[in-house]
């Protein structure tokens, strides 16, 4: 690296006192020194300059930032640096991803477009009949190339409009005095067994945000306890009916039912069940009007508090069971278990279970309700559409005018794709860089040099939850290449002015074949100058000298010297020439140079 210092010692000129040497002394002292570098560098960020600078994800997100944000930086990395000097400097650029591809979810008002009056298609319809008119009304900004994942609900069946109701809620809030639940209150009634009886404890169990929650005392049962108790409530006999409580187990067994509900005799249905995991844990599960259970696979905490919930399905039969450690406003899409039974059960009482291989432990807050909706919340709910239905989804591609079925170049990893490379999904700890080349060289043995493929991917973030990404890939060189929505790129500053400004200008240093260049060029022109210059290698700048070099000699030279090395220079290029000269003494001189109406002329 070549350096340029200019040092100016400022004197006064002026000396006022008895002693003119101290007055000398006085004078030097009370100036400093002014040092000015001129000088080029090559610099790129690291990690810890994109942190300094406020960009979390080590890149910036346009030139525009780059430009805006830079030149306060390179103040402190050069404050010493002066007019004429330059750095280019290196970074990551984000410049965006290849297409745009995301998940769309319908909503009511497109479904209310397909003619539905509820949340998803009505079960005779086509969801593709209506799916791409949908989108083209909703997605805005839409680039060819951009791909969306339409997201459905339809209808297996006909659907009911239902008013949210709580059929029974029991806080269990019967005093301060431990005893048996029926001698307690006349609300439960023992159906079967004998003691040990169903206890009630003055104590309670709470969830935040759970409605029915740290209010009066709890229940508890035994592995070796023998009564049953159930409550009574109005008759249900159509809909779906969900039934939810809080459980704290210190002990679980074998496995069986102690939570269900009944009809006026002895017809059961949601049975919810527990057992041991094997590894201390335990594992939830639900019977219909069975009381063979499926369980899930989830391993559940002892001595810790859950929301159960279960829901029976009166026209199918079906039964489904949720494991919550937090209330949700919306029942979830898969549950932790579920089975089908005998349909058309009247669903008027709620039973709890003792028994061998029961569990060992607290019930508190519990509700049944006609909704998922009534069962997390005491607010007056506006009436819902109730019915079972399936989800779905579809892949479309705008191609710049319209939504369609995506072409050949694109593919969607399924399931069994994922399951092939051993994991269930791409995420925040799973990045599909690692899977996916080699994924793509198995399944596409035959690809040919510059084939494209557009892929989508289920995608599952740690701060956003799951949704669909993907990326472009391009076979090249025998491998496939994943593109690069960040990229390594540079962009140069000059400091003109007092600060640095984003700068196109080329620092250029003369070398001898420059010299060369330019003696020849000139030798019939200004033959004593140019054969001056092409002995010495300096452009002698004593304007008394016979080998003067002015600055309009000196601008010729510069064009003929740009033009025969950079001819196709765009119009604003700039250089910052660096020279030497002879004015008494060898020294480097430096000229700036734009290139403005096709010539090249003085900054």
């Amino acid at each position: 690296m070549k350096k340029i210092i200019y040092l100016f010692v400022i004197l006064g000129t002026m000396f006022v006192g008895c002693d003119p040497i101290e007055d000398i002394n006085n004078e030097i002292d009370g100036n400093k020194e002014r040092i000015i570098v001129v000088d080029s560098d090559n610099y790129t960020l690291t990690a810890d300059d994109y942190d300094d600078l406020g960009l979390t994800y080590g890149s910036f997100n346009s030139l525009d930032e780059a430009k805006s944000l830079l030149p306060d930086f390179l103040s402190s990395i050069y404050p010493k640096w002066g007019q004429g000097s330059s750095v280019l400097v290196g970074f990551n650029l984000y410049i965006g991803n290849a297409f745009d591809i995301r998940d769309y979810n319908l909503d009511q008002e497109d479904y209310t477009f397909s003619g539905s009056d509820g949340l998803g298609f009505n079960f005779d319809a086509n969801p593709e009949d209506y799916l791409a008119d949908i989108l083209a009304a909703n997605v805005s900004n839409a680039k060819e190339g951009d791909y969306r994942l339409a997201k459905y609900f339809q209808y297996t069946g006909d659907f009911i409009i239902v008013t949210p109701t709580v059929s029974l809620e029991e806080n269990f809030d019967y005093g301060a005095t431990a005893g048996d639940l029926t001698t307690i209150t006349t609300n439960w009634t023992g159906h079967s067994g004998a003691a040990p009886f169903v206890g009630y404890a003055a104590s309670s169990l709470s969830m935040t945000n759970y409605p029915s929650t740290d209010i009066g005392g709890s229940i508890t049962i035994s592995g070796s306890g023998s009564e049953d108790v159930n409550s009574i409530f109005t008759p249900v006999s159509a809909g779906t009916m969900y039934s939810s409580a809080l459980v704290n187990f210190s002990a679980v067994s074998t496995g069986t039912y102690f939570f269900h509900f009944m009809d006026d005799t002895f017809g059961y249905s949601a049975r919810v069940g527990v057992k041991d995991d094997g590894s201390g844990k335990m594992l939830f599960g639900i019977g219909a009007s069975s009381s063979t259970l499926t369980y899930g696979t989830t391993a559940f905490n002892l001595d810790t508090t859950y929301l159960l919930v279960a829901s029976y399905n009166i026209e199918t039969g079906v039964s489904n069971l949720y494991v919550l450690t937090s209330p949700t406003a919306s029942e979830p899409t898969t549950p932790e278990a579920t089975n089908t039974g005998n349909p058309g059960l009247v669903v008027q009482k709620i039973g709890v279970r003792q028994g061998g291989g029961g569990p060992t432990g607290s019930l508190d807050g519990i509700r049944v309700a006609n909704t998922w909706s009534s069962i997390m919340s005491n607010a007056v709910l506006p009436d819902e559409i109730i019915g079972d239905k399936t989800a779905g989804e579809k892949f479309y591609e705008f191609n710049g005018t319209a939504w369609g079925t995506p072409s050949n170049q694109f593919y969607a990893i399924t399931d069994e794709d994922f399951a092939s490379m051993g994991i269930p999904n791409f995420g925040s700890s799973i990045s599909p860089d690692n899977y996916l080349t080699t994924f793509l060289t198995l399944k596409y043995p035959y690809a040919q040099e510059d084939d494209v493929l557009d892929l989508g991917y289920k995608y599952v973030s740690s701060s956003s939850g799951p949704g669909t990404r993907g990326n472009r890939f391009t076979f090249m060189d025998g491998k496939w290449m994943a593109y690069q929505s960040t990229i390594a790129t540079s962009l140069q500053f000059g400091f003109n002015d007092g600060q640095w400004v984003p700068d196109n200008t080329i620092r250029y240093t003369f070398t001898g074949a420059d010299v060369t260049f330019i003696s020849n060029a000139f030798i019939t022109i200004y033959p004593g100058p140019a054969a001056n210059y092409g002995n010495y290698g300096s452009f002698d700048r004593r304007s008394g000298s016979g080998n003067y070099w002015s600055d309009e000699m000196l601008l010729e030279a510069f064009n003929a010297l740009l033009d025969d090395m950079n001819p196709n220079a765009e119009e604003g290029q700039k250089y910052t020439l660096i020279y030497v000269i002879y004015n008494g003494s060898t020294s480097n001189e430096i000229k700036d140079v734009i290139k403005t109406g096709g010539v090249w002329v003085y900054q």
